[in-house]
């Protein structure tokens, strides 16, 4: 969502400043778009549907007539995945402008502007960015409606990782509203935040039954493949000569195993082979029913056993992430007696604050300095 939404909002901004259009490509197949039931539940509630997106299968097309092309990347610092790949590498791309949240890779240093600070939600960036050019034009009701989205998503309702970006636009926000009694007329399949003003008053929680629904539709797998599952909320890099997917999920490995064991070899291949990768990560995350306790799983995939720094991943990960074999559920895990060619490797991740965000860098060093 915050990925979406960063294009769509840095694009629509970008028009009003220069007249001039800034196409807003998700960096997935369309194929994959029905995975992301939070992303289309949020555009449905502003009347947009996925034939208003341009996809990664759009990319060739529109840029046909193009012996270049300027790529504004957000939520991301890097090229990512096979197309843009083979564009960059080929000199008919040019990456003008970078606005991320993630860990500074050090590339584009040219880029204009070249925004990398860490935050909730990048959304938040490019909002505080563009607000500072346009002030009272960036204050569209609409536009701060489809922004708070991918604040609330990924800050938790504004319960966890805030920083001061998120708490600048956020309350730019709340500003807009104040003293709006309609804000939230508007009802598609069920969206509806709290009402207006007085929920304004009691901070984030106003907008918990907004967050609520959207959380929900992102938690809601039913009739999804266990490779639609991996393909839900994934990123592929390439580090030296090896393409890593990141697959995060918020179910534990054991419902994984539990609900998919029969197709765990044929949906990891399956996924190896799709996206040309050498090895899948799997980072999960989920709260356990019996006792609230918030955790979080770290897991692997390869075939190639040739590839040492494969072999040695955990032990160069251990310290960094404070993984043990303390894995919820093991002994259900156990009695499914998996049979599975190729390596799946799995273990419990006590370094909570550690997403993706923050592992993504940790396995760069691991394959660049092995």
């Amino acid at each position: 969502m915050d990925s979406c939404i960063s294009a769509i909002i840095y694009s629509y901004y970008n028009n009003l400043h220069t007249n001039q259009y800034v196409a807003p490509l998700i960096n997935i197949p369309k194929s994959d778009f029905k995975l992301r039931r939070d992303i289309i539940k949020l555009l449905l509630f502003h009347s947009i549907d996925q034939d208003l997106l341009y996809f990664i299968d759009d990319f060739k097309v529109l840029t046909k007539e193009s012996s270049k092309v300027d790529l504004i990347l957000v939520d991301h610092c890097n090229i990512q995945g096979d197309v843009l790949t083979e564009y960059f590498s080929t000199n008919r791309l040019n990456v003008v402008s970078i606005i991320d949240h993630h860990a500074d890779e050090n590339v584009f240093l040219d880029a204009n502007p070249r925004i990398i600070k860490p935050c909730g939600s990048c959304t938040s960036l490019i909002f505080n960015y563009w607000n500072s050019i346009l002030k009272e034009k960036a204050l569209e009701k609409d536009v701060i409606l489809l922004l708070l989205g991918p604040l609330l998503i990924d800050t938790s309702n504004f319960t966890q990782k805030v920083e001061s970006e998120d708490t600048l636009a956020y309350n730019t926000y709340q500003t807009v509203f104040s003293n709006d009694s309609t804000l939230f007329v508007r009802d598609v399949d069920g969206i509806a935040p709290s009402d207006s003003s007085s929920a304004l008053e009691n901070g984030s929680n106003g907008f918990y039954d907004f967050y609520k629904q959207l959380k929900d539709a992102k938690k809601d797998l039913t009739g999804f493949s266990l490779v639609d599952i991996l393909h839900k909320d994934y990123k592929q890099f390439k580090f030296d000569n090896i393409s890593v997917g990141f697959s995060s999920i918020g179910k534990s490995i054991a419902w994984i195993v539990k609900n998919y064991h029969k197709d765990l070899e044929s949906s990891f291949t399956e996924v190896l082979k799709t996206n040309n990768i050498d090895i899948i990560i799997i980072t999960s995350s989920y709260t356990k029913k019996e006792n609230d306790e918030y955790t979080r799983e770290f897991a692997y995939y390869y075939q190639n056993k040739d590839v040492e720094v494969f072999n040695k991943l955990h032990d160069l990960a251990k310290d960094k992430l404070q993984l043990n074999s303390n894995i919820y559920k093991l002994d259900k895990i156990e009695k499914k007696d998996v049979q599975i060619k190729g390596e799946f490797k799995i273990y419990n991740q006590d370094i909570l604050s550690a997403s993706r965000k923050q592992i993504v860098p940790i396995v760069k060093d691991i394959i660049e300095s092995n």
